[in-house]
């Protein structure tokens, strides 16, 4: 039996596309709906956003301190930004409480 080299080509190329279009859809049954991904993608994992809340709390309480020396207690920009502050800790509190 005598094969074309031709023949023998665009067999292996078929069988090729064939295979890479099994596993696409492979692929594509396993990846979340594109998105899901793309929210996915957006949020901070809890224990980053934590550790980041955190670290703003205190360059916050720092920044405080700093315009009740500086500027005074009674300021307007001290009070807003010590509202602030308690609004992030109970924020914070609560999402602690819930978990």
């Amino acid at each position: 039996m005598e094969i074309n080299l031709g023949e023998k080509d665009t067999a292996s190329q078929i069988e090729a596309e064939k295979s890479s279009s099994t596993s696409s859809l492979n692929i594509a049954k396993h990846t979340p709906h594109r998105a899901y991904w793309a929210e996915q993608q957006s949020r901070l994992p809890l224990p980053l956003m934590e550790l980041m809340e955190n670290e703003a709390l205190e360059i916050l309480i720092k920044a405080l301190r700093s315009y009740q020396l500086g500027i005074g207690r009674d300021h307007f920009l001290t009070k807003e930004l010590q509202r602030y502050i308690e609004g992030l800790k109970k924020r914070r509190s609560k999402r602690l409480y819930v978990n």
